[in-house]
């Protein structure tokens, strides 16, 4: 079955962030004590007709991109992971492209939440949300 350009957009988000970790970026799970750890979270989704036919959406999508061991203070590894992980997101093969190979019509950051140790939390990392817009038919989410 072919894969809606929602599908599409999150699973090249994911591949974008797999060359910063040695585990399978993962999706929508919860850590689980690995050494490193990315997932990806695709969240709600706004849809508005835009002209007859067709609709343009905003989607969220957040990384939660986390280690247990880092270099150096903890606060600016979270820092320097979340330009690790705005960089491999936004570009590719050296360029910045932010359409996710024309999926999206535009890509944004929404909010970073930067994490560092604290009782009852040993990680260090951070969490990146971004607003993606792409635009389907209507009633087809396969078709742009």
């Amino acid at each position: 079955m072919p894969k809606t350009i929602r599908e599409q957009i999150v699973q090249e988000v994911m591949a974008r962030l797999s060359p910063l970790i040695s585990t399978p970026v993962l999706r929508r799970e919860q850590y689980a004590d690995e050494d490193e750890f990315i997932c990806v979270w695709d969240g709600e989704q706004e849809t508005a007709r835009t002209r007859y036919g067709s609709l343009q959406h905003t989607m969220e999508v957040t990384v939660e991109f986390v280690k247990l061991k880092v270099a150096g203070h903890p606060a600016e590894a979270a820092g320097a992971m979340y330009a690790q992980a705005v960089t491999s997101v936004f570009m590719k093969n050296g360029q910045f492209e932010p359409t996710l190979n024309g999926l999206a019509q535009s890509m944004s950051e929404a909010s970073f939440l930067p994490l560092t140790p604290e009782p009852g939390l040993k990680v260090t990392g951070c969490g990146l949300k971004l607003d993606l817009t792409f635009e389907t038919q209507n009633g087809d989410p396969f078709t742009q």
